[in-house]
C-alpha cells in the first residue's frame, strides 16, 4: 500500500450540545478539560528557586551570511544564547569548559573558570546562505556530541539556511583556516510533500581533529538537507544516554524535526505531521557512522544508516513509502529532547500552535496527534483555526478515539501530552528537563520547564507525568515557580526579592543598552505580553495577580550544566543565570 493524502475520523455534529454539557458535568478537576479556560489556571503556590547571576553573552544580533556584523542593533534581541553543551566526560578538557550556542552567528567555548567565550565556529562565515533573523526558530539551532568525541572528535549541529540568498550551498573556508573542505559535497534537499519551500534545515557532521584546544581543525560532511516553508525546522539532536557499546542503539542519533508551520496552514501541506512520507513533524533516528551496523540500510542520501535489522528497527522500515528514518511523528514543533536517565524517559517539549503548550513522554513508534489533535482537544484548520471547545456549535470528541495514517492497515491511537497548559498562561513552551542535581533537593524527580515569551517558569511532577500514561485528560498538575533573585544593580546591602523572571530580563536589557518598540520594555512580541489577539480568546496581557507585563518577549530556556545543575539562557539580555537553591515555601521575604 502506497501512501496517499492520509484520512482523519471526523467528528459528527449531531447530539453537540448534549455532549458538551455531559463533558462539563463530568470533567475531573483539571485545568485541561472543556471549555477552554478563560483565564490563567496556574498561580504561585509557594515553591520558590534563587537564581544567580553566571555569564554575559558578547552581544550579537541577528544575522544573514555576507551582512555586517560589527554594529549591535540595540532594539532586538543582544544575544540569542539557546543551549548549552558538554562533551563527553572522558574528553580531555570536559571539566573545564562548555559549548554556548548563540543562535545568530556561533557556537562559543566558555571556560567555567575564567567565564570566558572564545567563539569556536561563526557560522554566517561558513555557510553561504545562513540566515538567523527571521524572528522564529532560525541560525544555529543545536548540537550535540558523538558518545565516542573523545577518539573521534565528531560532534554534530544543525543550523538554517535561505534559499533567496542564492548562493552555493557549499561552505567555505575563507574565514575559518581550520576547516578542511576537501571532499565536502551537498545533499539533495529532502522536500515536503505539500506546500511551499523558502528554507532549508542543514545536519551537518564535523570531526574536530585536536580537541585539546579552542580552535577548531578539522573537516566538516553534510548527513541531511530538509526543506520547510517558514518556521518550525530541524530542532534537537540527542543519543540515548542509556545505550553503551554494542548496543543496538548506541551512536544512533534522534532528531526532532518541526512541520515548517505546514500543520495550521489550510491546504495540501496540512496532513504532513502525519503522513509517513515526510520528515516534517517527526522525531528521526539514524546513525551517522556507515561502519557501525553495515547490513542496516543505506539512507537515500548515502550519508547515514537507518536502524532496520537486528532486535530494535525503526517502527515503519517495512511500511510501503514510508520514511525509514521515522522514529515518532505527530508533532509541531519538538524543538527540545531531554532522555532521563532514571526513568529511562524521552520528553519532548512540542511548541503548540493556538491554544495548547505541551510535554509529551515519546516512545518509539508513538503518534502525538498533530495537526488533528492540539492539546485534550480536536484541532480544526481553516481560515482561523480552532480546538473542539472553541468550535460553534461544538464539536463532540470522535468515539473511538482513533486517527487513519496511510500505510498503516489498521487505526493509531494518538497519545496525548504529560503535561500541559493553555495560552491563558502563556504563548510558547521552552525547553525542560528533570532536575537530578544537588543544590535544589525539594526539585530532585521534577521536570523544570519555562515559557518563551512571559518568562514564567513551571514544574511538574515526573512521577505524575509517568502515570497518566500519554491518556486524554490524564495531565499531570502544572505549578509555578516563585523567582528570587538579586540584581547587580541593586545595593550591596540588599538582599534576593521576589521577581518575574519578566522584570529581570527587561532590567538588564535596559541597562544593556537595549531600546525596545515604544510601549515595549523587552524585544519582540507575543500574545500574551504584547497583546496579539485572536478572533475567538483574547490572550491576558497581565500575570495571573493583575500585573500587566510591558510588551516584548523574555525568550528564556532551561537547560541543565554539565554539573547536574539548571540555568535559564535569556536571548533578549543576553544572560546566563543558575538556579542555586529552592526553598518550598519561600524562606526568604520580600
Amino acid at each position: 500500500m502506497t501512501i496517499a493524502k492520509r484520512k482523519v475520523l471526523t467528528a459528527k455534529y449531531s447530539g453537540a450540545l448534549a455532549l458538551a454539557i455531559a463533558l462539563l458535568a463530568s470533567a475531573s478537576v483539571t485545568f485541561a478539560q472543556y471549555p477552554y479556560p478563560s483565564g490563567p489556571m496556574i498561580k504561585k503556590e509557594g515553591t520558590a528557586i534563587v537564581i544567580e547571576d553566571y555569564a554575559s553573552l558578547p552581544l550579537s544580533s541577528p544575522t544573514r551570511a555576507g551582512q555586517s556584523r560589527d554594529t549591535i542593533d540595540y532594539k532586538l534581541q543582544l544575544g540569542r544564547g539557546t543551549a548549552i553543551r558538554w562533551e563527553p566526560s572522558n574528553a580531555p578538557l570536559a571539566k573545564s569548559r562548555e559549548f554556548v550556542i548563540d543562535e545568530s552567528m556561533s557556537i562559543y567555548i566558555f571556560d567555567k573558570a575564567t567565564k570566558k567565550f572564545t567563539p569556536y565556529l561563526t557560522f554566517p562565515d561558513i555557510f553561504q546562505n545562513f540566515m538567523s533573523d527571521t524572528g522564529t526558530t532560525a541560525g544555529i539551532v543545536s548540537i550535540v556530541f558523538d558518545p565516542e568525541y573523545a577518539k573521534n572528535g565528531k560532534f554534530y549541529t544543525v543550523h538554517t539556511e535561505l534559499l533567496e540568498l542564492g548562493k552555493d550551498k557549499t561552505p567555505t573556508n575563507a574565514h575559518t583556516p581550520g576547516l578542511d573542505l576537501t571532499g565536502y559535497t551537498t545533499t539533495p534537499t529532502v522536500m515536503p510533500t505539500g506546500g511551499e519551500t523558502h528554507m532549508e534545515a542543514v545536519l551537518v557532521e564535523w570531526t574536530d581533529t585536536n580537541i585539546k584546544n579552542a580552535t577548531f581543525e578539522g573537516t566538516a560532511r553534510e548527513l541531511l538537507r530538509v526543506g520547510y516553508a517558514r518556521s518550525h525546522p530541524m530542532d534537537d539532536l540527542m543519543y540515548n544516554p542509556l545505550a553503551k557499546p554494542g548496543s543496538s542503539d548506541y551512536r544512533n542519533l534522534y532528531v526532532s524535526i518541526g512541520d515548517g508551520f505546514s500543520g495550521e496552514t489550510p491546504g495540501p501541506g496540512h496532513t504532513m505531521p502525519q503522513q509517513l512520507n515526510t520528515l516534517l513533524g517527526k522525531i528521526l533516528r539514524i546513525t551517522p557512522d556507515l561502519t557501525l551496523r553495515p547490513n542496516d540500510r543505506l539512507s537515500p542520501n548515502g550519508r547515514y544508516r537507518i536502524p532496520t535489522t537486528g532486535p530494535d528497527p525503526n517502527p515503519f522500515v517495512s511500511v510501503a513509502g514510508a520514511r525509514g528514518e521515522i522514529w515518532a511523528y505527530g508533532f509541531r514543533h519538538p524543538h527540545r529532547m531531554n532522555w532521563d536517565v532514571p526513568s529511562n524517559k524521552l520528553i519532548v517539549a512540542d511548541i503548540g500552535a493556538r491554544y495548547w503548550e505541551a510535554v509529551y513522554i515519546v516512545r518509539k513508534g508513538d503518534n502525538g496527534g498533530y495537526a488533528e489533535r492540539e492539546g485534550n482537544e480536536q484541532f480544526f484548520v481553516d481560515s482561523e483555526s480552532k480546538t473542539t471547545s472553541l468550535m460553534n456549535p461544538p464539536v463532540p470528541f470522535p468515539d473511538p478515539d482513533l486517527l487513519h495514517v496511510d500505510g498503516l492497515n489498521e487505526p493509531v491511537a494518538p497519545i496525548y501530552p504529560s503535561a500541559v497548559y493553555s495560552h491563558t498562561d502563556g504563548d510558547a513552551i521552552a525547553s525542560g528537563f528533570v532536575y537530578r542535581g544537588k543544590l535544589m533537593p525539594a526539585m530532585r524527580g521534577k521536570y523544570i520547564f519555562s515559557d518563551i515569551t512571559n518568562g514564567r517558569i513551571f514544574y511538574t511532577d515526573l512521577a505524575e507525568m509517568i502515570a497518566g500514561h500519554g491518556q486524554r485528560n490524564k495531565q499531570a498538575t502544572i505549578h509555578e515557580i516563585q523567582i528570587q533573585y538579586k540584581s547587580p544593580y541593586d545595593s550591596a546591602e540588599q538582599k534576593p526579592v521576589d521577581r518575574r523572571m519578566y522584570d529581570i530580563i527587561a532590567d538588564a536589557y535596559r541597562h544593556k543598552g537595549g531600546t525596545p518598540p515604544p510601549d515595549h520594555v523587552l524585544p519582540g512580541g507575543g500574545a500574551g505580553t504584547t497583546g496579539w489577539l485572536d478572533k475567538e480568546h483574547k490572550h491576558p496581557k497581565a500575570d495571573p495577580e493583575g500585573v500587566p507585563w510591558g510588551g516584548g518577549r523574555a525568550d528564556g530556556r532551561i537547560v541543565p550544566g554539565d554539573d547536574g545543575e539548571f540555568y535559564i539562557l535569556t536571548k533578549s539580555d543576553g544572560m546566563i543565570r543558575k538556579f542555586i537553591a529552592a526553598t518550598p515555601p519561600p524562606s526568604i521575604s520580600k
